[in-house]
Order: structure tokens, then C-alpha cells, then sequence
């Protein structure tokens, strides 16, 4: 019991520098997340970084430091740390290996996040697949077609195929083909659709409205209208003027104007 009591007091001295380390080392960790984590974060926010960037860089920060002080404490503590970080590498080399996949679309997503490719609420098009954009998550985007199905997609397509973004632009244009027969009074018909376009308060005026000859034929022509107008505009703008414009044309051959019924 003695010798107990002497190796205590022996060994005291040692085991109270040990804890006042471990103290140290806690407090310097302490301030470093605070002084280093926090002002990254309002730093990159007031900046062009996206909020979620942001939030992953200083959440990865903070890891990061809070997995230096837990090594240093170990060594500290007089803990062989070597092979436990040859353990944890180990064992992050396999799980990289086992998931390449995930890590890729993870990569993926952040680059999509970063340089803005596409926002959550954008309309995009990508092979067969257009829908708009629900949710931006770490590993997939959720899609939502105009026949309401949800679709999920790899961010590895954002960044490896091209897509097409319906909305990113403030101002579409929209475009619309009428085939007449050839006999027709171009000059009326060109002058009907203008005026129909120009009586729509959603098309734009400028770039102003335009009607030109696409195709000729011995047996038809076709003509193609186009206008230009707001993004938010742009889908029902599309589909509810063509009919309008061939019921214009439609009207003027009732009229007796010599005017063929568009196809």
C-alpha cells in the first residue's frame, strides 16, 4: 500500500502536467472554432457562395479542428495515436473505394451548388427528361414533370451532360409555324398575325415581334411568327396564341381575302 501511495505521488507531478495540457489544448481548440469557424461562414454568406456551400465548407472547418484537438489530447494523455490514424485511414480508404459513386455525385452537387448551374425552382432539360427543380440534395436532384412525376437524378448528369435551363434567362422567345397554301396573300397574313402578337400585352416590344417566310413551295408556304417575352410568360404564352393566330388567318379568308385556312 505504501509503495502504492509512493508511485502515486511519484507519478503525481506528471499526470497533473498531462491534465493541464489536455486544459490547454481544450481552451486553444475552443477559441480556434470560435475565432476561425464562425467569421468563415459570415465571410463566405456575404459573399456570391451559395448558403449551402457556405454551411458545408464551415461545418467541414469545424470537423476538421475538432478532430485535431481530439489527436492532439490523445498524445497528450501519452496515447499512441500512430496507429490509430493508420487504422482511420485505413478504414477511409475502403469506404472511399466501396463508395466512389456517392462521393462522385456528391463532388458533383457542390460544383453545381457553387458555380450556380441550376437553382431549385429553375425548368431544365436534360436527354428525355425536363422537369422543374424541387430539391438540390448532396447526392441526387429531385425533378418534377409538367405530368406531376417525381423524378431523381445523379448530380453527376448536371456536371457531365449538357442541360438545358428553360428558366435561367429573364426573356424567351416563342416561336410559332403556320403552312398556307401558296396561293395565299402573304402581305395580309403577315400583317394579321403582327397585329394579333402586338395586341398581347405579355409580348415584348422589343425586340419587337417578327413574321418571316420559312418555307416555299409549289403547294404551300410556311411562315414562321416569333416574339419575345418574359420567362414566367413563356410556357402559356406558347401554347395559347397558336390557335388565336390561325383563327386570324382563318378570318381573313371568310373575308374573301383570298386566305387559306392554316395547318
Amino acid at each position: 500500500m505504501n509503495d502504492w501511495w509512493h508511485g502515486y505521488f511519484v507519478k503525481a507531478p506528471e499526470y497533473a502536467g498531462r491534465v493541464l495540457g489536455v486544459i490547454l489544448i481544450l481552451g486553444l481548440g475552443w477559441l480556434a472554432v470560435r475565432l476561425f469557424v464562425g467569421p468563415l461562414r459570415r465571410l463566405l454568406e456575404r459573399g456570391r457562395m451559395d448558403p449551402t456551400v457556405a454551411s458545408f465548407l464551415a461545418n467541414s472547418l469545424r470537423t476538421t479542428l475538432l478532430i485535431v484537438i481530439l489527436i492532439a489530447v490523445l498524445q497528450q494523455l501519452g496515447v499512441e495515436t500512430t496507429s490509430i490514424l493508420a487504422l482511420l485511414g485505413a478504414a477511409g480508404l475502403a469506404i472511399a473505394l466501396s463508395l466512389q459513386g456517392s462521393l462522385a455525385n456528391f463532388a458533383a452537387g457542390l460544383i453545381v451548388v457553387a458555380f450556380r448551374m441550376v437553382r431549385v425552382g429553375d425548368t431544365i432539360e436534360m436527354a428525355d427528361v425536363r422537369g422543374q427543380v424541387k430539391e438540390l440534395l448532396p447526392f441526387h436532384v429531385v425533378l418534377v414533370t409538367p405530368d406531376n412525376q417525381r423524378i431523381t437524378l445523379p448530380n453527376t448528369l448536371l456536371t457531365s451532360s449538357a442541360v438545358r435551363n428553360h428558366s435561367a434567362l429573364p426573356l424567351r422567345r416563342a416561336q410559332w409555324t403556320l403552312a398556307l397554301k401558296s396561293s395565299a396573300n402573304l402581305a395580309a397574313v403577315k400583317e394579321a398575325i403582327l397585329a394579333h402578337l402586338h395586341a398581347d400585352n405579355r409580348i415584348l416590344s422589343e425586340p419587337a415581334p417578327q413574321v418571316f417566310l420559312q418555307e416555299w413551295a409549289e403547294d404551300k408556304c410556311v411562315l414562321l411568327a416569333s416574339a419575345w417575352t418574359a420567362t414566367a410568360d413563356y410556357q402559356a404564352m406558347q401554347q395559347s396564341l397558336l390557335e388565336p393566330l390561325a383563327l386570324s388567318v382563318e378570318q381573313l379568308r371568310r373575308e374573301g381575302a383570298n386566305m387559306p385556312t392554316s395547318v
